[in-house]
């Protein structure tokens, strides 16, 4: 990382001032951010546009790295927003610009927020996290769709930790224009800490309200999070996004599933007619769910996408997560696995053996068709009377162990609330990866849920039905 403005504030003296003025200040140079301790409305602008796309990669093993990101068919890129995030050993090593290398290039990025000191004493032990950003839209490193786009990062060199970057994509489909808006900036929060490091603030997006329902999508990158190797184990999260008074809990979707320090987070939630804003809550907390009293993430939020679209009307979508552990919900876990798949095709996939080790990841995967068969559910919690559909069948490409391009299929059933109780039949989940070139099955995971859920949720705009079996 070449640092392009190597003149440093003076701390000393603008922290004394703040003392003076009753004011305690967790990061001197907020004046300067789109948010420190909060996201703010970037200072660059943002563009129109019919949908977002986002990935990411952790920066913290190796360099370079790359980012792969898939713009659909069909689509134009109108916008390519590179983020990148870090943590330093002191305040004192700020700088308000930073230059990485993109594809081989120099790329000058801006501070947007942080510089917030969250453990240790400063310039001794301190660990200090930052952000920044670039406008790489003119670089052409992602192109129009469809398109598989490699993009290569490196040059960070902040002094403690490297955490990863991402690109957030804006395209244009030629469909209806979407809803887009764009939050940023450096949100520190681990549980029982301090106000204000102890939560992220909640972010609010409005928009114009339909008559129809239509499909919220949001958008997060997310640093700092370890993966389930670190000293502390698995380290619980959770996500919430409430709209029109409904709240979808989103938990443990964080864990460096881009590679150490990184997350790329896809959540895809119903926005009901007449709805005219959500809000999205990101906590470090334990939900008790995929490692029950495990110590919560330490995390730093740094960009929040959104976007609301009206989808397809004859497709079902996917909010899940859960593990099989031989009939078990104590002891370790055969497989761990979670994500979203949602109208219009997108959404985030993970599935993680811990016998093998292997971890399968995609940010590219999109719903196939929506079936009813022979099983108890789906008893979709507020959802629409005689929606029926308990099986769906998704497909795409992702990543085996950190290899991108491997073309995989699978499908959940959704058998009921609650799942295996009142008569109810067990959730499952099925996925099946091959190889790109021989389609040798190299990664398969098949197994009824003994703790989790799956939840098919309608057709935004009708009431189930879906093809019998």
């Amino acid at each position: 990382m070449n640092r392009q403005n190597t003149t440093k504030l003076d701390f000393n003296r603008l922290v004394s001032l703040l003392l003076a003025i009753g004011i305690v200040s967790i990061a001197p140079c907020a004046a300067f951010a789109d948010g420190t301790e909060i996201l703010g409305t970037p200072t660059i602008p943002i563009s129109s546009g019919t949908g977002i796309v986002s990935a990411g990669v952790g920066t913290a093993d190796s360099q370079p790295a790359n980012i792969v990101i898939d713009v659909p068919a069909g689509a134009s890129v109108q916008q390519a927003i590179l983020y990148w995030a870090g943590t330093n050993l002191g305040t004192a090593e700020l700088t308000l610009t930073d230059t990485i290398q993109v594809n081989g290039g120099d790329v000058i990025g801006e501070f947007i927020g942080g510089n917030t000191l969250y453990s240790g004493t400063d310039g001794i032990n301190a660990e200090v996290t930052v952000a920044y950003r670039a406008d790489i839209t003119g670089l052409n490193a992602v192109a129009d769709g469809p398109s598989t786009n490699t993009v290569s990062v490196s040059g960070f060199d902040f002094t403690e930790e490297n955490d990863g970057a991402g690109i957030l994509v804006i395209y244009d489909d030629g469909s209806p224009a979407s809803q887009i808006d764009v939050r940023d900036g450096n949100d520190f929060a681990m549980i029982d800490w301090p106000p204000t490091l102890d939560e992220i603030v909640p972010q609010t997006f409005g928009f114009v309200p339909a008559a129809v329902d239509r499909v919220g999508i949001v958008d997060l990158f997310v640093a700092s999070v370890s993966d389930d190797t670190g000293s502390y184990g698995f380290r619980p999260s959770s996500f919430e996004i409430e709209v029109a008074g409904v709240t979808a809990v989103f938990s443990d979707q964080l864990n460096s599933v881009d590679g150490r320090y990184w997350d790329t987070v896809n959540l895809v939630v119903t926005i009901p007619a007449g709805a005219d804003e959500l809000e999205v809550r990101v906590f470090s907390r334990d939900d008790e769910f995929l490692a029950p009293g495990n110590l919560p993430a330490s995390l730093v939020v740094e960009t929040a996408g959104f976007a609301v679209l009206t989808p397809p009307k004859d497709l079902c979508w996917i909010t899940t997560g859960g593990f099989h552990n031989a009939g078990e919900q104590a002891g370790g876990k055969d497989f761990t696995f979670g994500g979203n798949v949602g109208p219009p095709p997108r959404g985030s996939w993970e599935v993680v053996d811990h016998n093998t080790g292997d971890n399968f990841h995609s940010n590219d995967v999109h719903i196939v068709s929506c079936e009813v068969i022979n099983l108890t559910g789906p008893g979709q919690p507020g959802g629409k009377k005689g929606f029926k559909i308990n099986q769906a069948n998704f497909e795409g490409t992702g990543r085996l162990n950190g290899v991108h391009g491997y073309p995989f299929t699978g499908y959940v059933q959704d058998a009921g609330e609650p799942s295996g109780k009142k008569a109810n039949d067990q959730d499952y989940f099925s996925i099946t990866v091959r190889d790109p070139d021989t389609t040798v099955i190299v990664f398969e995971a098949s197994a009824t849920l003994d703790g989790g859920n799956v939840q098919i949720h309608p057709p935004t705009g009708k009431k189930g039905g879906g093809k019998k079996n």
